[in-house]
């Protein structure tokens, strides 16, 4: 090192001793649902109070609590919000964050985005859990858990339905069945004190069971995709991702278009926040905020 020249600040972790930086801090403000240039703007304003005190080493804690200081003086609703990534979620578990929503809009990606951003490492599919009922219960004994949601409907007799209720019909069956292995996952992680996260088709609002719902541990949304052509497109897309599958999702568009207003109105008569996904940034900001906001009036 040239004579004069400062030594480079590092932070102790539980992952050995990094190089401290404007965009290591920034990464971790995401967290608290700012947008990402803001997140440079403030970690850049720490960054000069950690340089200005001339140390060479912080562990992770002290650069967090000079955060927590930080907000405390420009934003005190954030200063909150950093004292509990700072103590690692703790006092906001149990959490479990429920984000259902119909086939192609993007779910999968935007729960593992929140999952990145808030450093939560469970996720758990709705898809995932039907699939191993279906291997414990038989086609005889539940048809509709052998097929799409989207077309649950013909395993079951809608002879006596009107014809645009079908669809939703099949669906609901469906859900009901999956529901009681999400209720178990849900109750599980709440009798641990974890944090997971649970996306999925069947999370219909008003499905799960109130006592379970009511836990102030568990956040429920409604993701959607209002854009018609852009639904199509996705479900194109994921098409072409998936032919060797032989996968035609386009073909039953109609009827999971009509899953999703169906699913709307229930989220409405729910009181579960709908959240569209036609921008993803937007969308888990939303998610974020409306997390912090709603786990913040319990502590």
């Amino acid at each position: 090192m040239e004579e004069g020249q400062t030594k480079p600040v590092r932070v102790v972790t539980n992952r050995g001793n990094i190089p401290f930086s404007v965009g290591y801090l920034a990464s971790t403000l995401l967290a608290i649902g700012i947008p990402q240039n803001r997140a440079y703007r403030d970690a850049y304003s720490i960054s000069l109070i950690v340089g200005d005190i001339g140390q060479n080493e912080f562990t992770a804690d002290e650069i967090m609590q000079l955060t927590v200081n930080w907000y405390e003086e420009n934003d005190p609703n954030f200063a909150t919000r950093v004292d509990m990534l700072r103590l690692d979620l703790k006092p906001l578990k149990p959490l479990i964050i429920l984000l259902g929503g119909v086939t192609g809009i993007g779910k999968s990606t935007l729960a593992q985005m929140f999952a990145k951003r808030m450093g939560i490492k469970s996720i758990m599919g709705t898809d995932l859990i039907r699939e191993v009922l279906r291997v414990t219960i038989s086609s005889d004994l539940m048809p509709t858990l052998h097929t799409s949601s989207y077309v649950a409907y013909r395993r079951l007799d809608t002879s006596f339905l009107p014809a645009l209720s079908k669809a939703v019909v099949g669906f609901e069956e469906q859900a009901r069945s999956v529901i009681v292995g999400v209720e178990a996952a849900i109750e599980q992680a709440i009798k641990d004190n974890e944090v997971l996260i649970i996306e999925g088709v069947h999370l219909i609002p008003g499905l799960i069971r109130k006592k379970i719902m009511k836990n102030q541990g568990t956040v429920a949304f409604q993701l959607v995709l209002q854009d018609e052509e852009a639904h199509y497109s996705r479900l194109r897309r994921r098409e072409t991702k998936l032919n060797n599958r032989g996968t035609n999702y386009s073909k039953y568009y109609s009827e999971i278009r009509e899953i999703q207003d169906y699913l709307i109105d229930q989220a409405k008569n729910n009181h579960i926040p709908i959240i569209d996904v036609e921008n993803n940034e937007k969308a888990l900001l939303k998610i974020i905020n409306m997390t912090w906001t709603n786990r913040l009036m319990d502590v």
